[in-house]
């Protein structure tokens, strides 16, 4: 194996990295050698990038579809040709958390999915081509675009926080953030047939809200009295998270129904002061959201092949690895939703 190609990693002190990295021909054993075709930028990139925190190697462009050109010894259910994208791998089955009936939980899969498992590349899909545990793959059906593939897992992530509290048929459901993960939420809760609130202080995402199905959207300095109006005064059976700010946090259980429910899909960075008392005189329930599981993809998909879940209109541009830094600053000003790199593109 060469070192023959650029990668670049994002987060720690540097921020912003071009590294050389292997350019993988044949696949190791258990391993398939993906060309990436399109690799959205996370939200989670851009944190890194804006905040210089430490961050797994791995993740650093893990929203990712493209092509096998390489499959390793033992590798049986795929071949050189599939198009395939980056997902979380089934449960082992065999690990402690397994076999204890957890199997949402596999340690294994946990380890592969945040990038820590030791046959994990040094890099993620800010390349031309990425080595992985075969099992860390799907396959793309013939129905779904590259672009719409490297939507998948992004919108599984809001589909695994709107699951982890099914809404009933009428219930007020207030999304927090108009990101990608938040406009997807809003989708999958229309879907459920929930009334969504999206509170955002973007207007171009609000209106993209507005177009995507949401019921009403506000900016979050008129979050309290709008929620009030826009649920007879109860407040929110749902309040879910998408923002990962210590506002939001803070506003769940303030825009919540007394016994309502606040999914935090997205997390603060740094330690935030709550104040429990309100959590504990409205009675509110705190539910955490990490990623996704591994059939939930398979539910997404689904949906974009049917056209029920929209992914076009959160896409501003595609550019190339050369212009990955300006798109992570771009996105770090909120001045768009969602930019796909191709890796072929010169910049």
């Amino acid at each position: 194996m060469t070192y023959s190609q650029k990668a670049v990693l994002v987060g720690g002190d540097a921020r912003y990295q071009v590294i050389d990295a292997p350019f993988p021909e044949q696949a190791d054993e258990g391993t398939v050698v993906v060309e990436i075709s399109r690799v959205g930028v996370c939200g989670s990139d851009v944190a890194a990038f804006k905040d210089g925190k430490p961050y797994t190697p791995y993740l650093s462009g893990h929203e990712w579809a493209g092509r096998i050109i390489s499959v390793g010894k033992n590798v049986t259910l795929l071949k050189a040709g599939d198009r395939v994208l980056n997902c979380t791998p089934k449960a082992c089955q065999e690990c402690d958390t397994c076999v204890a009936g957890h199997g949402g939980r596999c340690e294994r899969a946990h380890l592969l999915s945040m990038g820590t498992h030791p046959h994990q590349p040094p890099h993620g899909a800010y390349a031309k081509r990425i080595q992985i545990p075969a099992e860390k793959v799907m396959r793309i059906p013939d129905e779904l675009t590259d672009e719409q593939a490297a939507m998948v897992e992004p919108a599984t992530v809001a589909l695994h926080g709107v699951r982890r509290k099914p809404v009933g048929l009428g219930d007020v459901a207030v999304v927090l953030g108009g990101g990608p993960v938040g406009l997807f939420a809003v989708q999958f809760l229309k879907l459920s047939g929930a009334k969504v609130l999206l509170v955002e202080p973007v207007d171009s995402r609000r209106a993209l809200g507005d177009a995507l199905g949401a019921d009403g959207s506000v900016h979050p300095d008129d979050a309290e009295s709008a929620v009030g109006a826009f649920s007879n005064g109860l407040g929110a059976d749902l309040v879910v998270d998408c923002a990962g700010l210590a506002a939001t946090l803070e506003a769940g259980p303030l825009l919540s129904r007394s016994g309502g429910t606040v999914v935090l899909v997205s997390t603060p960075l740094k330690p935030v002061t709550i104040n429990p008392g309100i959590w504990l005189g409205r009675e509110v329930s705190l539910m955490a959201s990490l990623a996704h599981l591994n059939p939930e993809f398979y539910v997404t998909i689904e949906l974009m092949i049917s056209g029920r879940l929209q992914t076009a209109p959160l896409i501003d541009k595609t550019v190339g690895l050369g212009g990955l830094q300006d798109a992570l600053a771009q996105l770090a000003s909120g001045g768009a939703v969602k930019i796909l790199i191709d890796p072929s593109l010169e910049s």
